[in-house]
């Protein structure tokens, strides 16, 4: 009789246990982009959570395998670095806004293990996530938090254009932090424009589907449209190309079809956004041509032309191209162990003298720091999921599109983030690569979920 009352009230505590998980996780998601450190302590409890419940379950899936041997290949090649490190410090050139500023750089021994910070945690993330997004009801109320959510992103954001907004704000004795910066760009509770645009493309998707989402009620439609509308806004505010070619992109992936119609739209889209991200390379001739076409007298024109075009570059500066080729360049010399995290302003800067944070791309940039093998380990992975959900989403039947349209924004959102990550690496921001870990997450859950054929009127909350 004891024994039973007692496995009663360990039911009964599972229970409530992961009830209370699923709010914290909910609760973190809502405030990821104004409070990201409160979030990480709510997702690190979800964390430990799901992965004790699920033990060695986990490396019995594949896709979790795959992420674990990458980790330990990680820890092992940081090892590497870490004994044969040579110190460093010069130097470098460093535009700002045009100007020019004299960076120093030193190389310490364990900025190798610094970088595992970028991928390992997050691989648990990739675990531990799944729990709570296994039905297609969990991703829809996530979807509408991380939308939620970003209503103070978007409040700071346009407090910076027409307040002028500026310096930091502390609550909570430092909990949260809000740093606003009054550049003239739309950057919100983001360092860099470029980030802040990264996370419109995120929830730009999702705000659609939410205006789509069958409802009688004018007030959540007219908010809705207005919450959609106002992204667009904020979205073109950035003045980031990637974030101008999320917005482009997202339509015809939410609403086509894979006739030839709607394929042609979305590859000269993504043209376009490869366009804009190479848009200083372009020959001189052409860009000439491109510079006569712009109206400068408008701002909004005159923006566009300080922004992306050769001219209006440092003569020092260099371009994407050739951060790409030198990237690559030093990867072929050494593609088993590649070079240490952090390590590539150091290689750039010494070469060019020009200070470069990254190599612009997400693939290369993890190539050039842990080696070929771990990355290839890593972008398979995030590709076969990425094509598989692909299969599942949008090539699925048209019986389900009302609530397809909630997967298809999903897989949507994903894509554009990914997209993003080749032409500028917004994901060492951890809001925006803790999104990228939900995101692929709940990618995997939508495989696993259709693979079982559950019917959408038994999706139901874990």
């Amino acid at each position: 009789m004891l024994c039973s009352n007692h496995k009663i009230a360990n039911m009964i505590d599972s229970i409530n246990i992961k009830k209370y998980s699923i709010y914290f996780f909910r609760l973190g998601i809502f405030l990821l982009v104004s409070a990201p450190f409160i979030s990480s302590l709510l997702f690190l409890v979800c964390i430990f959570y799901s992965i004790s419940e699920k033990g060695f379950q986990i490396i019995k899936d594949r896709w979790n395998y795959l992420f674990l041997v990458a980790s330990i290949l990680m820890i092992l090649v940081s090892t590497a670095h870490f004994l044969n490190y040579e110190y460093i410090s010069f130097p470098l050139s460093k535009f700002r806004e045009g100007k020019e500023i004299i960076t120093i750089i030193d190389k310490e021994s364990y900025s190798s293990f610094i970088g595992l910070a970028n991928w390992i945690p997050l691989f648990f993330c990739f675990f531990g996530f799944q729990s709570y997004l296994k039905t297609f009801n969990d991703r829809r109320i996530i979807i509408k938090l991380f939308v939620a959510g970003s209503v103070p992103f978007l409040i700071s954001g346009f407090g910076q254009l027409i307040f002028d907004w500026d310096g930091s704000l502390e609550l909570l004795n430092g909990l949260i932090i809000w740093f606003q910066k009054s550049n003239g760009k739309f950057t919100g509770l983001f360092n860099n424009q470029n980030y802040a645009g990264c996370w419109l493309s995120i929830i730009w998707p999702f705000s659609i589907s939410i205006f789509y989402e069958q409802t009688k009620n004018i007030l959540k439609k007219s908010s809705s449209l207005i919450f959609i509308i106002t992204i667009g806004i904020a979205s073109f505010l950035t003045f980031s190309r990637n974030a101008w070619g999320g917005l482009l992109i997202t339509i015809p992936l939410l609403f086509g079809s894979l006739s030839i119609c709607w394929i042609l739209p979305v590859v000269f889209l993504f043209l376009i956004l490869i366009f804009l991200n190479l848009s200083n390379f372009l020959p001189e001739n052409l860009t000439t041509i491109i510079e006569a076409a712009l109206p400068a007298k408008f701002n909004i024109f005159e923006q566009i032309y300080k922004e992306f075009l050769p001219s209006s570059y440092p003569e020092n500066a260099d371009n994407r191209i050739n951060i790409f080729i030198f990237g690559i360049k030093k990867i072929l010399n050494n593609p088993l162990l590649g070079w240490g995290a952090a390590s590539f302003p150091i290689y750039y800067g010494l070469e060019n003298s020009i200070y470069k944070s990254h190599t612009h791309n997400l693939i290369i940039d993890t190539t050039f720091n842990y080696g070929l093998v771990i990355s290839t380990i890593i972008f398979t992975n995030i590709f076969i999921i990425c094509f598989l959900s692909f299969q599942k989403i949008i090539l699925k039947s048209k019986k389900e599109n009302t609530h397809n349209l909630f997967e298809r924004a999903w897989w949507t959102s994903f894509f554009v983030l990914l997209c993003s990550q080749m032409f500028d690496v917004q994901y060492y921001d951890l809001r925006i690569s803790i999104s990228f870990w939900i995101l692929l997450a709940g990618l995997k859950c939508i495989i696993d979920e259709k693979a079982n054929k559950i019917p959408y009127t038994n999706r139901q909350i874990s």
